[in-house]
This record gives C-alpha cells, sequence and structure tokens, in this order.
C-alpha cells in the first residue's frame, strides 16, 4: 500500500492535488541540488566516440532562495508580545525552540522548492491511571519542518490549506517506518490529528498498531491549525487553483540554463586553454627498455611529439588568448536578466571571474526589489503569525506556560530600504562636495555597473559644446 492510497481511502484524500505539479516539484528540487541530469550531464563527439561531460553550475537556484531568505528574515526581525510577562516567557521559548532559524530555513526551502510547512507538536505528555485524562507536567514543545514531498493537503480554499496531512520517517530499533499525522476540523470545528505508523518493505507500507507514540486519535480542544504553511507570496502560473505555491525562479529556469552554459563556457574556456608544451623523444628518459617522462608524471600539460616532428624544435609551446573577458561579461549579462526575474533587479548578482558576488547596497522604497520583498513579507507574516499563535497554544496548553498571542507584533528588517529622494539628496550634497565621483554618483542612484555609468558620462562630455563652440556662437 502507498501513502497517498491509504490517505484516499481513509481521509478522502485527491491524489490529482499532487499529481498535477509532481513533475514541477521533482525540476524544482533538482535545480536547488544544483543537478538536473538531464541538463547537467551532457554528451560530445570528440571524433571517436561520445565523451560524457558534466556542466559547471553556479546553484542559482540555492543562491536566490537563501539571498531572499536572508533578506526577508534576519538577527534584526522581531515578535514582540503586548504582555510583558508573556514577553519575558516566550523569549525563553522561542530560544529552546531555535524559532528565528527554524523560520529562515523555512523561508528558504518554500523560495526553493514553493512550499514549507512547520508542524507544532507536543510530546512527552503521559495518560492518566484512569486512561482518559492527560499529564502534562513535563510536556515539550517540537517544531518539525516537513518538505513538500510529505505534504497532502485535505482542505483549502484561498486563504490557505486548512487541513492536511504530514509525513515523515522515523527509524525503530533500526527498522525504518513512515509516521503519518492527519490535522483534520471536527463538528465542532476543532482540530483532531489522527496519527499512523507504517512498516515499510521494499516500498510498500503496512500499517503498524499499539505502538508506543502512535496513539490514532488527538483531540486537540481548539480551532488553532498546530501547523504553518510558508509559501512565497507568487501567483502559480502553473496550476491556479492548487494549495502550493510556487518557488522564486519558478518562472526562470530557462535564464537559468543560460546562465550556467556561460559559466560552463567560462570554465572551460580556462581549462582548454591552458598552455600546453609539446616535447620530442629526445627530452624523455629510457631506463632498461621502459620509457620515462624528464617530466612529472602527473603534469596532463607535457605531450610528446609525434614521429616525424621536425627535431630541431625539442620543446614547443601553444600560447592562445584566453577569452574569458567576453566569458564574463556574457555570464554577467545573463546574472542581470535572472535578477530581474526574480526579484532582485539588475546588479545584484556579479562574477568577477573568481566569485560570485552579492550587492549589499541598500534600496529604493520605489525599486523592484523593494516591492517585491514588501510583497512576500505579507505572505511569510501571516504564516509567522499561524506558526508562533500554535506554539504559544501548545505551550500554553500543555506545558509550563502562560502566553497571551492577542497583540503580537512581527517586525521585519527594512533597514535596507531607504526613500530615493532622502538617498539622491544626500547623494548630490557628497558629489557636490567632492566625497564621490560622477561614477559614485549614477551607479548609487541609478543602480549602473561601472562600466555603463563611465560610459554615460563620457557621452554627456562629448554632446556638450566645446569653449570654442561657445565663443563662435557668441559672436555671431
Amino acid at each position: 500500500m502507498k501513502l497517498e492510497k491509504f490517505l484516499q481511502d481513509n481521509y478522502n484524500y485527491n491524489p490529482e492535488v499532487k499529481d498535477n505539479i509532481k513533475t514541477y516539484i521533482e525540476q524544482w528540487k533538482s535545480w536547488y541540488a544544483g543537478n538536473v541530469k538531464s541538463f547537467h550531464n551532457y554528451f560530445i563527439y570528440n571524433g571517436q566516440r561520445k565523451v560524457n561531460k558534466k556542466r559547471f553550475t553556479l546553484n542559482m537556484a540555492k543562491e536566490i532562495s537563501e539571498d531572499w531568505a536572508d533578506i526577508l528574515w534576519s538577527e534584526k526581525c522581531e515578535i514582540s508580545l503586548k504582555d510583558k510577562s508573556s514577553q519575558e516567557q516566550f523569549d525563553k521559548l522561542i530560544d529552546s525552540l531555535d524559532l528565528y532559524t527554524t523560520i529562515t530555513q523555512a523561508i528558504e526551502k518554500s523560495g526553493a522548492l514553493g512550499t514549507e510547512v512547520a508542524v507544532v507538536s507536543a510530546y512527552d505528555i503521559i495518560k492518566n491511571e484512569d486512561g482518559m485524562t492527560l499529564d502534562v507536567s513535563n510536556a515539550k514543545t517540537r517544531v518539525n519542518l516537513v518538505d513538500v514531498d510529505w505534504i497532502f493537503p485535505l482542505s483549502w480554499d484561498n486563504t490557505g490549506i486548512t487541513e492536511c496531512a504530514f509525513g515523515s520517517v522515523k527509524y525503530i530499533g533500526g527498522q525504518k517506518y513512515v509516521v503519518l499525522s492527519v490535522h483534520k476540523l471536527n463538528d465542532r470545528g476543532n482540530y483532531v490529528i489522527y496519527n499512523h505508523l507504517f512498516s515499510e518493505t521494499n516500498g510498500n507500507l503496512t500499517e503498524v498498531l499499539g505502538q508506543e507514540g502512535t496513539e490514532n486519535e488527538f483531540d486537540t480542544q481548539s480551532n488553532i491549525k498546530w501547523f504553518a504553511p510558508f509559501k512565497p507570496l507568487l501567483t502559480n502560473n502553473l496550476f491556479s487553483d492548487s494549495p502550493f505555491g510556487i518557488p522564486h525562479y519558478a518562472n526562470a529556469i530557462d535564464v537559468m540554463k543560460t546562465v550556467d552554459i556561460d559559466f560552463d563556457a567560462f570554465k572551460n574556456e580556462v581549462k582548454d586553454g591552458r598552455r600546453r608544451t609539446f616535447a620530442s623523444a629526445e627530452m624523455f628518459n629510457y631506463d632498461s627498455g621502459e620509457q620515462k617522462l624528464v617530466f612529472d608524471p602527473n603534469d596532463t600539460d607535457i605531450y610528446m611529439l609525434p614521429k616525424g616532428a621536425n627535431k630541431d624544435d625539442f620543446i614547443q609551446s601553444d600560447n592562445d588568448d584566453l577569452r574569458v573577458d567576453k566569458q564574463i561579461e556574457a555570464l554577467n549579462t545573463s546574472l542581470n536578466i535572472l535578477g530581474n526575474k526574480v526579484g532582485f533587479g539588475e546588479n545584484h548578482y556579479h562574477f568577477d571571474g573568481t566569485n560570485l558576488s552579492t550587492a549589499t547596497a541598500v534600496i529604493s522604497s520605489n525599486s523592484k526589489m523593494a516591492r517585491r520583498m514588501k510583497k512576500l513579507q505579507i505572505g511569510y507574516e501571516s504564516a509567522i503569525y499561524d506558526l508562533v499563535k500554535a506554539i504559544c497554544y501548545v505551550s500554553s496548553t500543555f506545558g509550563k506556560y502562560n502566553l497571551n498571542t492577542d497583540d503580537m507584533v512581527i517586525q521585519f528588517d527594512d533597514s535596507i530600504i531607504e526613500d530615493v529622494e532622502s538617498e539622491s539628496i544626500r547623494a548630490l550634497r557628497e558629489y557636490n562636495a567632492g566625497l564621490i565621483s560622477a561614477v559614485e554618483y549614477r551607479m548609487r542612484i541609478f543602480g549602473e555597473s561601472k562600466e555603463i555609468a563611465e560610459k554615460a558620462i563620457e557621452e554627456i562630455k562629448a554632446s556638450e559644446p566645446t569653449a570654442e563652440q561657445i565663443v563662435e556662437s557668441e559672436v555671431e
């Protein structure tokens, strides 16, 4: 039995929900891992046979997802509760859960694969002797992240997922098991969590009953859901009615291919364009009939000249000029296009021939990046709110805390956004005072690269009339 078949038979799960987007999810996972077999593995014909090649990659899917996560959630972000006592308890709780790290990971994974869910649970809850009431004196709260592969939506609307099942892998005594947790609303509007445990043999699942920690039914006695779906607030143009989101780069796959093609061309230009030395047979030693190199035998840049070669040239070298500058220029053009496609704008990424760098300057309030940032914050604020509310409820009901979330405030770090008018005035003052050059001014205000700014200034100077032209016009 498969997990989806079990959900279909017992919880009215519709497998088409995931079937439609499964191909895309597998593609996104491959890009996030930096290894798309159908693209990064290829063959060339060397005149004799096919040779397997591995395309070099900058792994921009990982870079984009991580960059957006770092921008959206940092150490400057805060979750605050109005009640002072609640805040003090909450600070201790989030430290014990390492909540801020979990949020960063959820934002990155959702940005990479479209959807990530944080699931809250209580553990170390013991049934009292009556078999009905619970001993929660030692109960603790746990937050687990569930990847998109293990998320099975049951009910949803335009506000998000309301009922859902989550799977995970667990090892007990070295034996592999699959854990299934189903969160459903009952007739009273409260969430009930149904837990199932399956043993796995050759991909087939068999439900196991009576195992520790697999109590089948748990009534939360609340309408607060114990899970929080994270996904970028981007319109799913692939499947409009899907509960799953799409990653930042979902509509930029072709551009990421171009980036890796350009990067691969650059790497191969450096590798294939290296200096090679060709030596005549006289430059090789012979010992007991065995031919031995004078040179380091591990040096693959040394080759023996073929028979019939000019004996007067004991050593020859090729010295073709490398075309790395053109390759780097092409790569940076592709990176600019990619930056625009994923919401960062131009000049966010730059390759200098050695490393990929990321712009860290402030951005104007009306820039493409700022608009995208504000849009994404709205979606993730809702997810963080649901997550914190669930944590506080579980920790207060089944733990030692007493937390009030009625006036919760989630504060993002907007320090990288600066009003464009204020920035322009400051930059102009610095230019007039001689603190920055005209090139630096254009780079800051117009977001131009150094090369573009220099070219623009030269064009302006060329169009300005000379002193002689001014005198002649006055005489006339």
